[in-house]
C-alpha cells in the first residue's frame, strides 16, 4: 500500500506532493533460498489510523510546505482522503495542529461517500501510474516500491492537470443532478483542446445549478440577480 498526495499543478510546480510506501523494516530470522538470515527486508503493513496520522504529520504536510508555491501560502488547503476507517477524522487535533502551524492553513477533509469520481487519484492518476508500472515485473517488495515511485515521478504534470479538469466536470454534473451519482462523466476532449492551445483552467459553472445546489445544502435563501457564470468559476479551481 502507498500513501500518495497530489495537487493541481500551478506555476512551475508539477503538483506532485509525494508518494510513500506503507511498510516497516524487518530483519530476517531464517535462511531461505531467496535470501540469507540477518538481513533487513521491507514488509508491507496494514494501514491504521495511527500510521495515517503519523504519515500526514511527518511526510505529507512537510512535503506540502516545502513544495507549495510560497506566494499561495495564505490560501486554505484541504487534505482530502477517502472515507476508509483507518484514515484520520476531519477533527483530528494533531493533524490540524501540524497543518496550521507557521502561517499555514491545512485541514483534513473526507471524500463524500459513494463518490469515487471525486477522488482525482482513483479517477485517472492511479491508472496512469499502473500503466507505467505494469511494464516491468518486480520480484521483491523493494523492487515494487522502486517501480511505483519511478512511475509516480514519470507521470507528467499535463496528465495531473487534466485529471483535475475532469474532477471539475464531475463536480458540475453532481450539482446538476441534485447531488446523486446518476450522472455520466462528460468527454471533454482535453487532448484536442490542449493541442489547440484552448484547454481551460476552469470550466464555466451553470448559475442555476450552483444556486440549486446551495439551496439543497443550506435551504432556501435569496439568490443574487447580478451574478453570471464567470463569477462562479473560482470555486472550481
Amino acid at each position: 500500500m502507498f500513501l500518495c498526495a497530489v495537487a493541481r499543478p500551478r506555476g512551475d510546480w508539477d503538483g506532485k506532493v509525494g508518494i510513500w510506501p506503507v511498510v516497516k523494516n524487518y530483519r530476517t530470522q531464517r535462511w531461505s533460498r531467496n535470501r540469507p538470515a540477518g538481513i533487513d527486508e521491507v514488509h508491507p503493513v496494514t494501514m491504521a489510523r495511527e500510521i495515517d496520522r503519523d504519515m500526514l504529520i511527518n511526510d505529507v504536510i512537510p512535503a506540502i510546505k516545502e513544495k507549495w508555491p510560497q506566494a499561495q501560502k495564505g490560501i486554505s488547503i484541504r487534505l482530502q482522503q477517502d472515507n476508509a476507517k483507518p484514515h484520520v477524522l476531519e477533527n483530528d487535533a494533531a493533524v490540524i495542529a501540524a497543518g496550521c502551524s507557521n502561517g499555514w492553513t491545512m485541514y483534513p477533509l473526507n471524500q463524500p461517500a459513494q463518490s469515487p469520481d471525486l477522488n482525482c487519484l482513483d479517477s485517472s492518476f492511479f491508472s496512469s501510474i499502473q500503466s507505467l508500472q505494469s511494464q516491468t515485473r518486480p520480484r521483491t517488495t523493494e523492487d515494487l516500491i522502486e517501480e511505483v515511485v519511478y512511475a509516480f515521478h514519470e507521470t507528467s504534470a499535463d496528465t495531473l492537470n487534466k485529471t483535475f479538469l475532469t474532477l471539475q466536470s464531475v463536480m458540475l454534473e453532481i450539482m446538476k443532478c441534485g447531488g446523486s451519482n446518476t450522472y455520466k462523466i462528460p468527454h471533454l476532449h482535453k487532448d484536442k483542446l490542449r493541442n489547440a492551445g484552448k484547454l481551460p483552467i476552469t470550466l464555466p459553472c451553470d448559475v442555476q445549478a450552483y444556486w440549486s445546489a446551495r439551496a439543497a445544502i443550506m435551504g432556501p435563501f435569496l439568490v443574487p440577480s447580478n451574478q453570471d457564470a464567470s463569477d462562479l468559476d473560482v470555486f472550481l479551481y
